[in-house]
């Protein structure tokens, strides 16, 4: 978690002095905490980071925390994050590219998933003339 804090005051070019003085916290106990894991941190310390990076400490808190991601595919249930797909065949196509993108790092949420599918249900009339125009271009 060290680097972590330490990176985040990097990237924002304050330094531990700096957010001691900011926030009235000594550098020692600041530069003790800040190599020690976020679990072991007391709440005023996290006040005085948060304070000298101008954040909330429960916004800074998820900064700092690591995120678990699970893509949560489910082909007996066809559930892509929960969402059930009730064509197989959409569903596999679907299950293709949100996997495939999952690899490129794209992290999709349900509500993602939710959008790529009704987009796919319920096409824009535009974006499907746009993609004609091109398809056509291409075959000249």
């Amino acid at each position: 978690m060290a680097t972590t804090i330490n990176r985040l005051l990097k990237s924002k070019n304050i330094s531990i002095v700096e957010v001691a003085e900011k926030s009235a916290v000594s550098a020692s106990t600041l530069r003790k905490a800040a190599a020690k894991p976020l679990e072991s941190w007391s709440v005023r310390v996290l006040n005085a980071f948060a304070t000298g990076l101008n954040e909330r400490a429960g916004d800074l808190l998820n900064m700092l925390q690591p995120k678990e991601y699970k893509l949560d595919i489910n082909d007996k249930n066809q559930t892509i994050q929960g969402v059930y797909v009730s064509d197989k065949a959409m569903y596999l196509e679907l299950r293709g590219v949100i996997e495939a993108s999952h690899l490129e790092g794209w992290n999709p949420t349900k509500k993602d998933v939710e959008s790529v599918l009704d987009g796919v249900l319920n096409p824009d009339p535009e974006e499907v003339k746009e993609i004609m125009e091109i398809w056509e271009s291409s075959d000249e």
